[in-house]
């Protein structure tokens, strides 16, 4: 093709002064960018060669635990104020299961040999249990008694038959156990008098089980004496 002299060399130049202008003029806008651009290339760069973890994701709070507090015990035990507090809780339950035992918690004064013991003493009846099967019979009763309760017995008891033993291990009071043995015709007793209270057992054997010892423990809570 023939080459027409002059046009295209000097279309070229114009074109190529026009380009170099608008790349200028792209140059000069973007100078602001710049050092946000070279920020975010070193940040890429950056994390590429030491990369860090993740900030750990938030986790939520535990609810905070509420402690409930375990139930108060009582720490001493009330005087007794019927026949099921005057017995460990198994025993009571085999009383109370067994057939042909029966409880009367009507009665008004033990069965004592010895006649006028309740009123010489000042009884009053707090509570009375008595119990009777085919082979026998176990009356236990708590009263209250007048203060000079364990001198009368000391001194009427004996003269019965009963055996007394002063309880001289109570502080600052004074107390008596005093015993009668069954006979072949008559029960066997037990009396135990101190600090206003009285407790007796009078029984014929066989007859339904007693435990002595926790009987006590529960009629005088804090300082018992064991028997």
């Amino acid at each position: 093709m023939a080459k027409i002299g002059g046009r295209n060399t000097v279309f070229a130049w114009f074109v190529g002064l026009v380009s170099l202008a608008v790349v200028a003029g792209l140059v000069w806008l973007a100078a602001p960018m710049a050092p946000v651009v070279l920020a975010w290339t070193g940040q890429i760069v950056d994390s590429a060669l030491d990369p860090r973890a993740a900030p750990p994701s938030a986790q939520p709070s535990p609810s905070p635990t509420v402690s409930v507090p375990p139930p108060a015990q009582n720490e001493a035990v009330g005087a007794p104020t019927a026949c099921g507090d005057l017995y460990p809780r198994a025993l009571w339950d085999q009383l109370k299961a067994a057939d042909g035992t029966s409880l009367d918690e009507s009665i008004e004064f033990p069965p004592s040999s010895v006649a006028g013991l309740p009123e010489a003493l000042g009884a009053q009846v707090t509570i009375g249990c008595a119990w009777t099967d085919a082979s026998g019979a176990a009356t236990v009763t708590v009263a209250d008694v007048d203060p000079s309760a364990v001198q009368t017995a000391q001194n009427v008891l004996p003269a019965t038959g009963f055996v007394c033993t002063p309880l001289p291990d109570i502080p600052l009071t004074d107390g008596v156990r005093c015993d009668l043995p069954a006979g072949d015709q008559s029960a066997a007793e037990t009396h135990v008098l101190r600090t206003g209270r009285w407790l007796a057992v009078v029984r014929t054997f066989p007859g339904p089980p007693f435990d002595q010892a926790n009987a006590e423990a529960r009629v005088w809570p804090s300082n018992s004496t064991g028997g």
